[in-house]
């Protein structure tokens, strides 16, 4: 698997790089009133509508906040959809990493209480140059929260 890599309040993640559609340093961020508490906002790119999530909320963490993201600009990595999706997807983070091989025999189940949120959102875990990475699963945030349409490549672990 080519992974693309991101560490998000210090805690390092890997995507399929398959579904990376971009990753911006300069995201204008509108707020959604009673929108989850996952979902920080939406932003418009090129016509599109983008739902920017806090990955560290959807594993259930209570977030540190640092800031106030409303009508911020902020770092994200942009997933891909379905060509008929008016929707997409995309993840807050703090620091955009690196392009990654990951051998398939080297990720490991998840280790987590069954039910957890983390569960939801994390298919796996792999050890690079002695640090540990969770697998997100874009696919099970899709489906959680209902967005239109799917990623374009069915391929995530």
């Amino acid at each position: 698997m080519r992974g693309f890599s991101f560490i998000i309040n210090n805690e390092y993640f890997i995507v399929d790089v398959d579904v990376v559609h971009k990753t911006t340093q300069k995201l204008m961020v509108t707020p959604v009133p009673s929108a989850p508490e996952e979902i920080i906002g939406i932003s418009n790119i090129k016509g599109k509508v983008i739902t920017i999530f806090n990955l560290y909320r959807l594993l259930g963490h209570n977030e540190r906040r640092k800031k106030d993201y409303n009508y911020r600009a902020v770092k994200a990595v942009i997933f891909k959809t379905l060509s008929n999706s008016a929707e997409q997807l995309g993840l807050l983070i703090d620091k955009p990493g690196n392009l990654v091989e990951i051998d398939d025999n080297a990720v490991k189940p998840p280790v987590m209480p069954a039910g957890s949120e983390e569960s939801s959102c994390i298919c796996g875990i792999a050890e690079i140059n002695n640090m540990l990475f969770r697998i997100i699963s874009i696919d099970s945030i899709i489906k959680k929260y209902k967005l239109n349409g799917g990623i374009e490549n069915e391929e995530i672990i």
